[in-house]
């Protein structure tokens, strides 16, 4: 489970746990002796969390705690690197003094809403995972000296697969591993992938290992190819998407692409949803992204929204990652609820679903990926119904019983981002039990 902890304030989280769980059994074959599998525990690499303190320091004399929880965090001026910011050396710069524009406004506004329910609600969470033993100084490690970043070119090759024609109709939507693990020629962009087994396995695809969970399922695609998505016939108790906001740090730095709000329109949501399906969206700070969800793509799609819940993200020593006032950057990222109504079904919601609250923290430690976020399976489960089918879109990972599209959907299962060791053969096991 990746919940430590929770309570009426919301939960906190362990990401690597959640990463960890469908990979404890992978199976791989060796390219020289393709008769026998060879078995591995795979872990997701710890250092990609081991963020110990805030990204951008501040003056002692001006440091802000409230609580015993210090405001003094932040991540790096990219927001996923290691790079830190001492404000105690950085030379100082006058600016003009100038009125604070509408977003700017409409940003600090919201702040103001939510500012003592960040502060009480992480006092509450981290005390609570402190005394299960999280967050202690026996979990930290020394952070490493460099850490390695896997270059996809999934998107790039999405960009080619838009100049290929439409998938005929008769091409089946779905295609499945081989039952020896051998990689069969799989037609990324066409069909959903999918690994139907109950461990894990090791594929290669375009001369790189990528690591497959359990029962998950994908397509490899940009927004103008979903239909193999569609075609499928499946409809999803929750859809999770996580856009590529526009802003202006993306068009500076041009590390990924962006996509401007417009297109989201264009999503098939209503035709992947089924009736009474949970829609949630990660929101940057941005207001003016919080508003086009709120008030524009979800009356759209004719989903009804319900809540609105923050994602705060702290330090190892528990600290927020930056400084909670901030005009620039905050510690915290929106997640917006609401619900799915058909506008041709009036089922009644099933009454084993719980009723979502309005307003839940989600406490966690971030990773250093861009972009790499926590996974809601765990705390959405009371809010969806019993054995869901469930969806993200814009994934960069895969999940056990999940299906994931994106261009880059198998970013971070590459197998560089996990250690492994060798684990015993089932068979060999069950064999030992029963001597």
């Amino acid at each position: 489970m990746s919940i430590v902890c929770g309570n009426s304030w919301g939960w906190l989280l362990d990401s690597c746990t959640h990463i960890d769980e469908g990979l404890q059994r992978c199976v791989c074959y060796n390219s020289a002796a393709l008769e026998k599998p060879i078995y591995f525990k795979n872990c997701f690499k710890r250092e990609y969390f081991n963020i110990l303190k805030p990204h951008v320091q501040i003056r002692h004399n001006t440091d802000i705690s409230t609580n015993g929880i210090h405001t003094h965090n932040a991540e790096n001026s990219n927001g996923d690197g290691l790079a830190k910011i001492d404000l105690h050396t950085r030379k100082k710069r006058k600016r003009k003094q100038r009125d604070l524009n509408t977003g700017e406004l409409d940003a600090h506004i919201y702040h103001g809403k939510v500012r003592s329910v960040v502060l009480e609600g992480s006092q509450a969470l981290l005390e609570a995972g402190r005394q299960c033993g999280y967050l202690t100084e026996d979990l930290i490690t020394p952070p490493s000296e460099s850490l390695p970043t896997h270059e996809c070119q999934l998107a790039a090759l999405c960009d080619m697969a838009k100049q290929l024609p439409l998938t005929d109709e008769s091409v089946a939507p779905v295609q499945t591993l081989n039952a020896d693990g051998l990689d069969p020629p799989l037609d990324l962009f066409s069909s959903i992938t999918e690994n139907p087994f109950d461990c894990a396995y090791e594929v290669t695809l375009m001369r790189e290992k990528y690591l497959l969970p359990p029962r998950s399922r994908f397509l490899l695609s940009d927004i103008t190819h979903m239909h193999p998505l569609v075609n499928s016939g499946d409809k999803f108790d929750l859809i999770i998407l996580d856009p590529p906001w526009e802003n202006k740090s993306v068009k500076r730095s041009n590390r990924y692409s962006s996509l401007p709000s417009s297109q989201l329109k264009q999503l098939p949501v209503p035709a992947l949803a089924a009736p009474e399906c949970l829609v949630v969206t990660w929101v940057t700070n941005r207001a003016k992204h919080l508003r086009f969800v709120k008030e524009e793509l979800y009356p759209y799609w004719a989903v009804e929204v319900l809540a609105e819940w923050l994602w705060v993200k702290v330090t190892r020593t528990g600290e927020f990652v930056f400084p909670l006032d901030s005009q620039h950057k905050k510690p915290y990222e929106v997640l917006v609820l609401g619900r799915y109504r058909s506008r041709t079904d009036h089922t009644v919601r099933c009454l084993a679903e719980d009723e979502l609250p309005e307003q839940r923290l989600l406490i966690s430690v971030p990773s250093l990926l861009h972009s790499h976020k926590p996974s809601l399976s765990a705390v959405l489960k009371p809010y969806i119904s019993h054995k869901p089918k469930c969806l993200e879109l814009f994934a960069r990972s895969l999940q056990c019983d999940w299906t994931s599209w994106g261009n880059e959907v198998l970013k971070f299962q590459h197998s560089s981002y996990f250690t492994r060791e060798r684990a015993e053969d089932p068979a060999r096991t069950s064999q030992t039990l029963t001597q």
